[in-house]
């Protein structure tokens, strides 16, 4: 969608360029100042828009990045409590079963969030042997508050997700309403021009380049520019 908004607002910026070139001529015809002024003003809204959309979509990147890092740490404090169990008991598997030693890590808070709960607990309950196994207390204490952070990086990435959707929704409905005043602007000239093919030319979509945010434009119909007025 980012492609499209650069080549919109790219549009959008030529053909307020071409009107302030004709305006004396448009303006005979009834072309008036609030059509011009909703142009411009609908251009920097979507402007305004997409760059707020932009930061809410590095938001979640950075609180997913947020969230990675912390499920990072609790499965590596926890392949840590299993290393110490190993040590204070050995092979014996009824010890190395309670501490689910050889089960994988989850890797989504969701199902790492109950584990935590568990060795938690476990952990409370072999205190002195697993400190007298290469464990030390900033582990258990880790261990105590990683639950919570569990919780509070999973909030804030669900949050920066509904913002997301927020923005783009936002930045959608001010794209639609450029598109409807470059659509206005554009049929506009059409009525103007018609007898004057070499000026009416100059209204046409500016054409799709293989540039753009994301390398490219992400239309199927690239080379087809949106709202050409027919020439009828």
């Amino acid at each position: 969608m980012a492609a499209k908004v650069d080549y919109q607002l790219q549009d959008a910026e030529a053909l307020l360029k071409t009107v302030y070139n004709n305006r004396e001529a448009m303006n005979a015809k009834g072309f008036s100042d609030a059509s011009h002024t909703a142009l411009v003003d609908a251009k920097e809204n979507l402007l305004l828009k997409e760059a707020a959309q932009q930061k809410a979509v590095q938001l979640v990147a950075d609180k997913t990045a947020e969230q990675n890092q912390c499920i990072e740490n609790v499965s590596s404090l926890i392949k840590r409590i299993r290393s110490a169990a190993k040590s204070a008991y050995g092979n014996d598997e009824k010890s190395l079963k309670l501490f689910k030693v050889g089960e994988k890590i989850p890797s989504s808070v969701k199902k790492l969030r109950p584990m935590c709960e568990y060795i938690e607990g476990l952990v409370l309950e072999h205190h002195d042997i697993l400190l007298q196994n290469g464990l030390v207390q900033a582990d258990i204490d880790e261990l105590h508050s990683s639950y919570g952070n569990l919780v509070a990086v999973d909030a804030t990435q669900e949050n920066a997700k509904k913002l997301q959707v927020a923005a783009t929704l936002t930045r959608d409905d001010a794209a639609k309403k450029l598109k409807d005043k470059v659509f206005r602007v554009r049929n506009f000239a059409n009525a103007c021009f018609a007898k004057d093919k070499e000026i009416l030319v100059q209204f046409q979509p500016v054409a799709k380049s293989a540039g753009g945010r994301n390398g490219g434009d992400d239309d199927a119909n690239a080379s087809q520019p949106p709202d050409a007025p027919k020439t009828n």
